[in-house]
């Protein structure tokens, strides 16, 4: 894993930056520092990224994704009392403090999911000490570290067993984050970040809440992925605007999911709606893209997902309307010099691009360069295999 700043800064981020190792050494001193004592342990979640399914306009989206090698790493230990105190080692003087009964009413981005995840009756009423050390590069930060602090909670109030429960800890994260996770955006996907296995993608449904993981060995087929964060959002209405869209061509098709559409030419000829029709569209072919990609991955054909995610993109951008041009330049760009495919990914911050190894710098420099001409900031980019999700690191 490789981490890139603009071009504004030639040399590349020390790997160790972001490393899990290096980030549960930050969060182990940051926590000795300010207790004065050894956590009990260190645990570490990592970001996730989708590839396919996401913006499918539903929350039974079939969302295949992968972890990356950056993350956030959580150093913990029991308090006595009811209180959670959680710190984070970009701020370890500044704490925010709760517990059960008594939420906090003001809470920084960065520890604005870690309540929820205790809230659930065997973590409510312990206090703990938290210290966190998020990574850069996340789209979803809150709840990557949120995913840590589940796990190292569940661990230390109900025991290692619990903990190694990882399909159960997943459904428990949905639930405790429903409110927070975006399932159509897919910035950060608790199943993957939790039962995900090193070189390995995870297909999760939304639909039924199963999921399993998919052999992804790109070091081996000499590829890489190259995620690209240009700081970017969608417009905030623009996901609640498409859900809606999406219910109403479910109803006028008499199906409860446009999962249920065999028959794209039937079910397009049957609309009088051509902003539906486009919807339906993107919908209908997204489901075929999950189900070749899934395929592939099953035969070992890894490299031959790239044109899969290009016209994915091309139909985010196109029949799904969610145009951003900053990650249409990356995308755009990425292919010309040498990518197998790229898509936006997620809710408009990232792109992400299959590679191959020889290729990812001129690639990256290609992104950095026609952000430059365009006068645009210039983008972070990371250089990253799936990796292996959440665990204990020490």
């Amino acid at each position: 894993m490789r981490l890139f700043g603009s071009a504004r800064r030639e040399t590349p981020v020390d790997e160790s930056a972001v490393a899990a190792s290096r980030a549960a050494d930050r969060a182990e001193a940051a926590f000795r520092s300010a207790y004065g004592t050894a956590p009990a342990g260190v645990w570490w979640s990592p970001a996730t990224v989708p590839l396919l399914g996401d913006h499918f306009g539903g929350a039974d989206a079939r969302v295949l994704s992968v972890a990356l090698p950056w993350g956030a790493a959580a150093a913990l230990a029991p308090a006595d009392g009811a209180a959670v105190e959680v710190r984070t080692t970009r701020s370890p003087a500044r704490a925010v403090r709760f517990t059960a009964r008594r939420p906090p009413r003001r809470v920084p981005d960065w520890a604005a999911a870690v309540p929820a995840v205790l809230s659930a009756p065997e973590h409510a009423g312990n206090g703990l000490r938290v210290m966190l050390d998020l990574g850069p590069f996340d789209a979803a930060p809150a709840l990557t570290a949120a995913c840590a602090v589940l796990l190292a909670a569940t661990e230390l109030h109900r025991g290692a067993d619990a903990a190694a429960d990882r399909t159960a800890l997943a459904r428990t994260a949905r639930d405790l984050l429903a409110d927070r996770i975006a399932p159509d955006t897919a910035d950060a996907v608790p199943d993957t970040a939790l039962r995900a296995a090193a070189d390995h993608a995870f297909l999760l449904d939304g639909g039924t809440g199963r999921g399993r993981s998919l052999p992804l060995p790109l070091g081996a087929a000499g590829l890489r992925l190259l995620v690209v964060d240009a700081a970017t959002t969608l417009p905030e209405r623009l996901a609640a605007d498409r859900r809606a869209e999406y219910a109403r061509a479910a109803a006028a098709l008499g199906v409860s999911s446009l999962r249920e559409v065999t028959d794209l030419a039937e079910a397009l000829a049957a609309l009088d709606d051509a902003v539906l029709r486009q919807r339906v569209r993107h919908a209908v072919t997204e489901t075929h893209r999950v189900n070749a990609v899934v395929g592939l991955l099953h035969a070992g054909a890894a490299e031959e997902m790239g044109p899969a995610l290009s016209t994915a993109h091309l139909s985010l951008r196109d029949a799904f309307a969610t145009a951003c041009p900053r990650l249409d330049t990356a995308a755009d760009t990425a292919v010309r010099r040498g990518a197998r495919g790229a898509r936006m990914a997620g809710s408009g911050r990232r792109a992400v691009a299959l590679v191959p190894a020889e290729r990812v710098d001129p690639v990256g420099a290609g992104i950095r360069a026609a952000f430059t001409a365009r006068r645009w900031p210039p983008p972070l980019l990371g250089v990253a295999e799936p990796a292996q999700g959440a665990r204990r690191l020490r």
